[in-house]
């Protein structure tokens, strides 16, 4: 009972194992490689020849395709090797360069920035000084030359006066001691003085004209009056009928005159404090719009130096940005060629390791199972393409 047992055990155990390898063999029929590796065995199956040197030939390839393994793998390792190298490089690349950029850009904030805005507030404000100290200048020249056209004009007009005075009195002192200003009486009686018509006439008409003239002066309309005044006591000939009435005229005229050079040397006085008055305050202003131009031009040409340091950072961040850019572009190609370079050893390896195990197979059917794979291969022959 146990011997049928066991033999029946053994016969399932035979039909498994037989089961296996016509499992294998169609497997291995089912890629290129093997379907091709299997006509190679067919034919040399049908020479009848030994199939020792097609052992041979497989053994070695499989061989062969472990070497050709170890050289892909030394290949890989070397050119992964490469790789960490390279993507090392442009790793330290990026990490100096974002170094530096963080450093140019805390400078330029931190620093630069707010140094350029300093000086420019700087500047704004002795520009604004220069503007105003130009605009005090200005103001105060202008004044100087209005109160310099108004002492201009009152010294005319004291100078206008004092001819005209001045030429009435000649009229007035001329007259009386000429012949024709007086009439004789008898020899046993004073001399009796009168002006003459002509004389009066021509007196009256010079203060006229001169009352009109002087209505248009600006400071010293009060001439104008006077000489009206005198053109009508020049109209009445009968009050200048004697000497001391046109002396007394005299005097009031010397008089006058006198006045009138007390008061233009008074006006020159005023005039002369004025003149020292506004050099001073001038010069004053001079100095000031001079130390704040001086400070304006350092303010500026320290905003123009500190423009240059700015423009040559900003160029450095640029070219540092720019340089960052590149680097992870590179970084970025490199990387996905190592990562394709894996995946191609990966798939080289796969493939090679999936002939190598159907060389491996192949060799083990050729020892062990030869006739079941001559028989299959019988099949698949008869069958046409499928096993």
């Amino acid at each position: 009972m146990k011997t049928i047992i066991l033999a029946l055990a053994l016969i399932v155990l035979a039909s498994s194992t037989q089961a296996d390898v016509i499992a294998t063999i169609k497997k291995i029929d089912q890629s290129p490689f093997g379907r091709t590796l299997f006509d190679t065995i067919w034919l040399e199956l049908q020479t009848g020849d030994p199939l020792d040197r097609l052992l041979q030939t497989l053994t070695d390839l499989e061989d062969r395709y472990v070497a050709e393994q170890k050289e892909d793998d030394a290949r890989n390792h070397e050119y992964q090797d490469a790789c960490t190298v390279d993507i090392s490089a442009f790793d330290k690349d990026l990490a100096e360069s974002n170094r530096k950029k963080i450093e140019l850009e805390a400078r330029l904030e931190g620093q630069l920035y707010p140094q350029r805005g300093i000086l420019q507030g700087l500047v704004a404000q002795k520009q604004a000084e220069v503007k105003g100290y130009q605009k005090d200048l200005d103001e105060l020249d202008a004044q100087r030359a209005e109160e310099n056209a108004d002492f201009e004009e009152k010294v005319l007009e004291h100078q206008e006066a004092t001819a005209i005075i001045a030429e009435a009195r000649r009229l007035f002192a001329d007259n009386i001691e000429h012949e024709s200003f007086i009439q004789k009486g008898k020899a046993t009686r004073q001399p009796v003085h009168k002006f003459t018509k002509e004389v009066a006439s021509m007196i009256q008409k010079h203060f006229t004209q001169s009352a009109k003239k002087a209505a248009k002066f600006q400071h010293r309309k009060g001439y104008s009056k006077l000489f009206k005044a005198f053109a009508t006591i020049a109209s009445k000939v009968e009050q200048l009928a004697d000497a001391g009435a046109v002396s007394k005229i005299i005097d009031l005229a010397d008089e006058l005159l006198a006045k009138i050079a007390d008061s233009l040397s008074l006006l020159r006085f005023a005039e002369d404090k004025r003149v020292e008055a506004y050099k001073k305050s001038r010069n004053f202003v001079v100095i000031s719009l001079t130390v704040a131009g001086t400070a304006l031009a350092n303010a500026q040409s320290d905003l123009a130096a500190l423009n240059d340091v700015i423009a040559q950072v900003e160029a450095s961040l640029d070219t540092t940005n720019q340089r960052i850019e590149n680097v992870t572009a590179d970084r970025t190609d490199r990387f996905t060629q190592c990562e394709e370079a894996v995946q191609d050893y990966q798939d080289a390896r796969s493939a090679r390791t999936s002939d190598r195990d159907v060389v491996s197979q192949t060799i083990g059917l050729v020892n062990k199972e030869l006739r079941t794979l001559r028989e299959q291969l019988a099949l698949r022959q008869s069958a046409g393409e499928e096993i």
